[in-house]
């Protein structure tokens, strides 16, 4: 659930991890632990990526 929700969520930021419309600010996590928590789930950019341009 949690790496479906991270997915989700990077989706939606288009891969933006930080920043103020980053990921990382919408799951209410640091940059830093967001990308520890990708690495463990073992989340990696292509599960992000949007085919969107």
């Amino acid at each position: 659930a949690e790496r479906q929700h991270i997915v989700r969520v990077l989706k939606e930021t288009r891969g933006k991890i930080s920043g103020p419309h980053g990921a990382a600010i919408r799951l209410g996590l640091k940059r830093t632990t967001l990308q520890s928590k990708m690495q463990r789930l073992g989340i990696t950019r292509a599960d992000y990526m949007g085919k969107q341009q």
